[in-house]
């Protein structure tokens, strides 16, 4: 079974994305409030191959004590070495890079050890919000401004070899259907990468 861990800020498409990739509303979610106060295991059996999504609570929603405890028990849920990726998601249509998301990343280093960068993906949500013709651009930019900040942390932490990029990009939309010409379904791309 291909297990994926999805981390990221409160409010970023988490549920709904697990919701999107296996096309039922099996992870529970808001508009208002947070909902995944847990770590919670989502198993699809696909005529690819298994899958588990590892839903996680969102993080920068309180303050950073709130933040260490929930990656504590994400911490002692999830035998990361089991993990074939953890997933950062980010919303697209939030241009700007906020101190929220980069207290997320680096209180994920910290505590889940800067060795999660080295099978990450990064998926952005939110895709069908921002103009066709800014999704490019904004795409590079925002890709660039994490990345960035993910080498910048990592090489603190001694990364060898440091932090190349993520391995997949992708962008969802967990709202609109066929907002884009060029889709693919996501459980094909989950099998393929290893």
């Amino acid at each position: 079974m291909r297990k994926f861990v999805l981390v990221g800020r409160t409010g970023v498409g988490k549920s709904s994305f697990i919701n999107s990739v296996f096309g039922q509303y099996i992870a529970e979610t808001s508009k208002y409030e947070a909902c995944t106060k847990i770590v919670q295991h989502h198993a699809y059996n696909s005529p690819l191959g298994d899958i588990c999504l590892i839903d996680t609570p969102g993080l920068a929603e309180d303050d950073i004590d709130c933040d260490r405890k929930y990656l504590d028990l994400i911490k002692s849920s999830i035998n990361f070495d089991t993990v074939d990726a953890l997933i950062y998601i980010s919303r697209l249509d939030e241009t700007r890079f906020r101190p929220d998301e980069k207290r997320t990343i680096r209180l994920l280093t910290e505590k889940l050890g800067v060795f999660i960068w080295n099978k990450a993906w990064l998926i952005f949500t939110f895709s069908a919000s921002v103009y066709p013709e800014k999704r490019q651009i904004v795409t590079i930019n925002k890709k660039k401004q994490i990345e960035d900040f993910v080498r910048s942390i990592t090489s603190d932490y001694g990364l060898n070899p440091p932090f190349q990029g993520f391995q997949v990009r992708l962008r969802v939309d967990n709202i609109s259907k066929n907002w884009t010409s060029k889709s693919l379904p996501i459980m094909p791309i989950l099998h393929q990468h290893k």
